[in-house]
């Protein structure tokens, strides 16, 4: 099955928030009883042989390479099975369709094949379904990459699966990136928060958070800040489940307004809630792709409600302005600093994997007491911070772009596994001279 949103969904999202919401307070209320509690990876030494074994866990539908836009050579895709192909009708896999139905390869597999076509000596790859992820299935590969599938998808098949992933994730300890970097991005107040903190310019903010929130104490929060419109989205979603735009002129002549979202959305760990910004929509978003730290491309997309034949734009390379372009990577960059160290499974810092930074404009007058932008200028702002399981526009842009992932993760492969072999070798010369030193003491003296 490859992860969508089915009727229903949100009514099953929502039930499965409750869980969600108990292992957000179980991180937050005890940290320093968590370090302690942070258990030490095994490695099987099978896996710290070569070939690397590589997992990927894939699962997207709507990040299509095998497609007329695509400017890359996908010959390299015409043996790979038919299993790992979408239906774009049903957005589900091939292999749980009729017979004879035509599927199209999406980014998360055309990268891992691509790895495993032309640097199968070096690297073995595991290409995961989503009903495939097991603990015993991570603990086989050295790492897994997050590239399609992840937590949030599993929101939408119910508590008992949201359950069953986040443990084989956490109990696993070789999620790339981990568990507690992908909460870190899931759980929005956390990097927004620190993004404030370091002065990373985003829109007016408020947290709505489980426990600590009414309909009347958000509204009266809002007014006090001078909000005129306002969006609301939610931690722990996707597909833009919970996401509305209101004025508070209207939720103070409906009260119902409000009160239903909470009502509807009652288990959701945290709402955020900021000020709508006008020139959000009217003015280009840029997504900035890095990797390593380091930039690689990004795209540029214009609402659809704000272009002539109300059709969504999207642009890349050069095609994007110059001023939203250098703009984005300069508060991309800034927002980069803010992310927990990436490390090995066994604790090695290593350079960041895949980053995707959304930047958005604002060009007009907003109302927030505390935010001072010039409405007769562009103010840049970090939107939202995305990592691996991220759409890639991998058809839209203008170069090929699949050998250079290939290169990226391949390479990313081999850093975690020199790093960790050789803290295994250290840990092995430092055992065997302490038990020399043992037995040294235990020989007994000459008379």
């Amino acid at each position: 099955m490859a992860p969508k949103r089915k009727t229903g969904a949100a009514s099953k999202a929502m039930k499965t928030m409750k869980a969600a919401t108990k292992a957000m307070k179980r991180q937050t209320a005890a940290p320093k009883k968590a370090a302690k509690a942070k258990k030490v990876v095994k490695v099987a030494a099978k896996l710290l042989q070569k070939p690397i074994r590589i997992g990927f866990l894939i699962g997207k539908d709507t990040d299509l390479v095998e497609d007329e836009k695509y400017v890359g050579d996908a010959s390299y895709m015409s043996d790979m099975p038919d299993k790992y192909r979408v239906d774009p009708e049903s957005k589900e896999y091939v292999k749980n369709c009729a017979e004879g139905t035509k599927g199209f390869a999406h980014a998360d597999v055309a990268i891992p094949w691509y790895i495993h076509k032309k640097f199968g000596d070096e690297i073995q790859v595991d290409m995961i379904f989503p009903e495939e992820i097991t603990l015993r299935r991570l603990k086989s590969n050295l790492c897994n990459y997050v590239i399609g599938y992840d937590v949030i998808n599993s929101i939408f098949e119910g508590q008992k699966r949201f359950k069953e992933v986040t443990k084989a994730f956490t109990d696993s300890g070789n999620i790339v990136p981990s568990y507690d970097f992908q909460d870190f991005i899931y759980i929005k107040s956390k990097y927004m928060e620190a993004c404030m903190k370091a002065g990373v310019p985003m829109a007016p903010t408020i947290f709505a958070k489980k426990g600590k929130r009414t309909p009347a104490k958000l509204l009266a929060e809002i007014k006090e800040r001078g909000w005129k419109t306002f969006v609301m989205k939610q931690s722990m979603m996707a597909f833009s489940l919970g996401f509305c735009k209101l004025t508070v002129e209207k939720c103070e002549q409906d009260e119902s307004i409000l009160s239903d979202y909470f009502n509807d959305y009652a288990d959701c760990p945290e709402y955020v809630v900021q000020e709508a910004i006008e020139g959000f929509t009217r003015n280009w978003e840029t997504r900035v792709f890095w990797f390593n730290g380091k930039f690689l491309y990004a795209i540029a997309n214009k609402a659809a409600v704000s272009t002539e034949d109300g059709k969504e734009v999207i642009v890349t390379g050069d095609d994007i302005p110059a001023e939203f372009l250098e703009n984005a990577k300069r508060i991309g960059e800034q927002a980069l600093k803010i992310l927990p160290q990436l490390k090995t499974p066994t604790g090695q810092p290593i350079d960041m994997t895949l980053i995707r930074t959304d930047i958005g404009c604002s060009d007009s007058q907003i109302f927030d007491k505390n935010t001072n932008w010039d409405p007769n200028a562009k103010t840049f702002f970090l939107n939202e911070i995305e990592y691996g399981g991220t759409t890639y526009f991998i058809r839209h842009l203008k170069e090929d772009w699949i050998p250079r992932w290939g290169e990226l993760y391949l390479n990313k492969s081999k850093e975690i596994f020199d790093k960790m072999s050789e803290a295994k070798a250290k840990e092995d010369e430092k055992k065997k001279k302490q038990k020399k030193s043992v037995a040294v003491k235990k020989k007994p003296a000459k008379k």
